[in-house]
C-alpha cells in the first residue's frame, strides 16, 4: 500500500471518530441533533429543535473554498474552516440563500404561499422543542417579532409548548426578503381560517353565507358497500428490495406525501401519525425535498403501512378483505325489509359531550359535541316524524332536551350526561365512552328480547372529522373491522359497577363469525348511507382522497385502533360517522349552517329507508 492511500485511510478513520464523539457528546448533553442531506457530504442539522446549523467535512487545503463560499455569508471566513475534520457551522453564518434551504431540508412540510410562511412543527419532546422565538428569528430575522405573529387570524389557536404536527404562519409582511418567495408545487395546504358569521338564531343567515351545494359525485352507487374507487389495481405496483417488500405509486401532477399518498392507502388518520408515515415514505423513496417533486415521482410505500384493500391481491390481508366483501354480497341478498322503517330500533349516539368537546373552531362557535347533538336532534326528530322506527339516543342534554337549534354559532356547555341508570356526568372522555356501549347494548339485550330481528336495529355515532390537511373533505364511515377486535372486552375501574347496565352485561363478546357478520352488515349500511349523501338534493360531500369507509384507524409504530363504541357494541349494524372536516372552511361554512345540518339529517334517515327497502 503506498504511503498517500495510507494517510487518506488514516484521514477518513479520524474524520469519522471525530463525528462520532459530536454525535455522543449531544446525545450525552440531551440534546438531540438531527441531520437531513442537502447534497453529498453537506447535511442541514438541528439540535434540541432549536439550533439550527449546516455541517460537512470539507475537502482538505484550498479545496474546501468552492464549498464553504457557496454556503456562508461572508465568502472569506472559509478559511476559518480549512483543514477541519467537520465542520458545524452556525445558522446566522450562511447566506439567506443557504438559510431558506436549510429550513426546508429540515422541516420538508413547510411552505410559502401569499398569506405567508407556514410552518408544521416536526420536534416535541424528546426530541427537543421547537419555539416561536426562534421562528421568529429564523424567519423574519427577529425574534421579537412574537406578538405579530401571534396576532394573525390564523395562529388564533397556537400555543406553547408547541406538539408536534401544529401549524404556525409567519405573515407575509415579516418575513425577510429571501423567505417570501413562494414554494414551488406544494402540497395541498390547509387554508388559513375563515372570517366568522355573526351569530344568528335562522337557518337564513347561515344559509346566506355558505358555499353553493355540491355537484353530484359521478361515483357509482354499489350497495354492499365497496365500490372501485381508488382501488389497487392500476395504481400500485408491487416489489421488494433490500429494505423489504413495498408498494409503489407513481405521482401525479399537484399530488403531496400527504393526501395522494398516506391519506389514501393507508389507515393513519391523527395528523402527527400521518406526517411521521410522510417522513418514513420520503426516506425511503429517496425523496430530498417533498415541495419539488414533479409527476412520475416514484414513491415507496412500505407493505406494512398499505390497507388491507391495497395489499397485494392473494396476500394474507388482502383475502380477508375480499371474504368481508363477499361476505356483504351475500348479506345484502338475505336483507330484511319493512315499510316506513316498521320495527327497526335505531341508537344514536353524539358523540363527545360535558367537558370533552371534540374538536373545536372557538373563534367560529364551532364545537364538534355541540354540533353531533344538533344533527341527532334532527335525525331523531325526523325519525319519530315521518316513519315508524323506535329511536334511542345514548346522551341528553337536559337544558336543550331533543330541540334542533338554528344558529350558525354555538356555545360549548358541559350539560349532557350519558343515560345509563343513574346517569353519568360527562367528566371522564373514556367511562363515557364505555358506558356509551354498555347502554347500547342494554338497549339492544332488551329490544332482541322482546322479538326484534338483530337485523333491524341499527347504532350510529355521529362525529366531525379534524382532518389537518384542510384541502380534505366530506363524510368518512368507520366499520369495525373484525380482525382488530377482542373475543372478550372488559374496562378496568370500580366506577364501572355503579351502573346498571353494566351489572348485567359486564363483558363484551363475540366469536369469529359474528365479528365477520358485523363488519360485513356495517359496512353494507356505510355504503348505503354514502349513496344517499351523494344523491341527496342537493347532494353532500363524502370524502374523495382514497376509501371513504375505513375499518380501523392506524396510529404510529403500527398500533391499530378501533373506537370502543365500534370494538364492544353488540349491534351487529355499527357505524361511526364524520359528518365533514371541521379544518376545511367550506365544511366549516356547511356545519355552521342549519339547513346543511337538516340535509345531513334527511340523508341518513333516506338512508335507513333504503337500507330496509325491498
Amino acid at each position: 500500500m503506498s504511503l498517500r492511500k495510507h494517510t487518506l485511510i488514516l484521514w477518513a478513520r479520524w474524520r469519522l471518530m471525530f463525528l462520532l464523539v459530536i454525535l455522543v457528546a449531544s446525545a450525552a448533553a440531551g440534546n438531540v441533533v438531527v441531520r437531513e442531506q442537502i447534497e453529498p457530504g453537506v447535511y442541514a442539522a438541528i439540535r434540541g429543535g432549536n439550533v439550527l446549523f449546516l455541517e460537512c467535512s470539507p475537502p482538505r487545503g484550498n479545496q474546501a473554498q468552492a464549498l464553504l463560499e457557496k454556503y456562508l455569508a461572508d465568502g472569506s471566513e472559509w478559511r476559518l474552516y480549512k483543514d477541519r475534520l467537520a465542520v458545524a457551522i452556525p445558522f446566522n453564518k450562511l447566506n439567506q440563500k443557504s438559510q431558506r434551504i436549510v429550513l426546508e431540508t429540515v422541516f420538508p412540510l413547510d411552505y410559502v404561499d401569499t398569506s405567508g410562511w407556514w410552518h408544521t412543527v416536526r420536534f416535541s419532546g424528546v426530541d427537543g422543542s421547537e419555539s416561536i422565538a426562534a421562528l421568529a428569528e429564523w424567519l423574519s430575522g427577529s425574534g421579537n417579532n412574537i406578538r405579530q405573529i401571534l396576532a394573525h387570524e390564523a395562529n388564533r389557536l397556537v400555543r406553547e409548548p408547541l406538539n408536534r404536527g401544529d401549524r404556525v404562519l409567519i405573515p407575509q409582511p415579516l418575513l425577510l426578503p429571501v423567505m417570501k418567495t413562494h414554494s414551488p408545487e406544494p402540497p395541498p395546504p390547509p387554508e388559513p381560517p375563515i372570517v366568522p358569521a355573526h351569530e344568528s338564531e335562522t337557518a337564513s343567515v347561515a344559509a346566506a353565507n355558505s358555499p353553493p351545494p355540491e355537484q353530484e359525485s359521478p361515483t357509482p352507487y354499489v350497495r354492499n358497500g365497496v365500490n372501485g374507487n381508488g382501488a389497487a389495481e392500476g395504481l400500485l405496483e408491487y416489489g421488494e428490495d433490500r429494505l423489504g417488500s413495498y408498494a409503489l405509486y407513481k405521482l401525479k401532477p399537484g399530488e403531496s406525501l400527504y393526501s395522494a399518498v398516506v391519506v389514501r392507502f393507508t389507515d393513519y388518520r391523527e395528523n402527527a401519525d400521518i406526517l411521521q408515515a410522510c417522513e418514513i415514505i420520503q426516506k425511503r423513496s429517496g425523496i430530498r425535498n417533498v415541495h419539488r417533486m414533479s409527476a412520475g415521482q416514484r414513491v415507496l410505500i412500505p407493505m406494512e403501512m398499505l390497507s388491507d384493500r391495497y395489499q397485494p391481491l392473494g396476500s394474507e390481508q388482502r383475502q380477508a378483505w375480499e371474504a368481508i366483501r363477499e361476505e356483504a354480497r351475500r348479506l345484502r341478498e338475505e336483507q330484511v325489509v319493512t315499510k316506513d322503517l316498521d320495527g327497526v330500533v335505531v341508537i344514536l349516539d353524539p358523540g363527545h359531550g360535558g367537558r370533552d368537546h371534540g374538536a373545536a373552531q372557538p373563534h367560529l362557535g364551532l364545537y364538534e359535541d355541540e354540533i353531533n347533538y344538533d344533527i341527532v336532534c334532527r335525525i331523531k326528530q325526523l325519525l319519530e316524524a315521518e316513519t315508524r322506527a323506535r329511536v334511542y339516543v345514548t346522551v341528553l342534554d337536559p337544558k336543550q332536551q331533543y330541540a334542533p337549534k338554528n344558529i350558525s354559532r354555538f356555545t360549548h356547555d358541559t350539560c349532557e350526561v350519558v343515560l345509563t341508570t343513574p346517569n353519568y356526568v360527562n367528566d371522564d372522555a373514556k367511562v363515557s365512552a364505555n358506558l356509551r356501549w354498555y347502554l347500547a347494548n342494554n338497549l339492544y339485550f332488551r329490544e332482541r328480547d322482546k322479538g326484534v330481528d338483530e337485523r333491524k336495529v341499527i347504532f350510529a355515532s355521529i362525529h366531525c372529522d379534524a382532518l389537518f390537511n384542510g384541502s380534505l373533505r366530506g363524510a368518512m364511515v368507520y366499520v369495525p373491522g373484525a380482525k382488530y377486535r377482542r373475543p372478550s372486552e372488559r374496562p378496568s375501574g370500580g366506577i364501572y359497577s355503579r351502573f346498571d347496565e353494566v351489572r348485567r352485561n359486564p363483558t363484551a363478546t363475540s366469536t369469529a363469525s359474528q365479528r365477520i357478520r358485523d363488519e360485513a352488515l356495517s359496512r353494507n349500511f356505510a355504503g348505503t348511507l354514502l349513496h344517499s349523501m351523494r344523491t341527496n338534493k342537493p347532494p353532500l360531500k363524502v370524502h374523495d382522497a382514497g376509501d371513504p369507509i375505513r375499518n380501523v384507524i392506524r396510529q404510529s409504530g403500527g398500533r391499530a385502533y378501533l373506537p370502543a363504541v365500534l370494538r364492544n357494541t353488540a349491534v351487529p349494524t355499527k357505524v361511526l360517522i364524520e359528518v365533514a372536516n371541521m379544518t376545511n372552511p367550506t365544511d366549516q361554512q356547511h356545519l355552521a349552517n342549519p339547513e346543511w345540518r337538516q340535509w345531513f339529517a334527511n340523508a341518513f334517515v333516506n338512508a335507513l329507508r333504503n337500507h330496509f327497502a325491498d
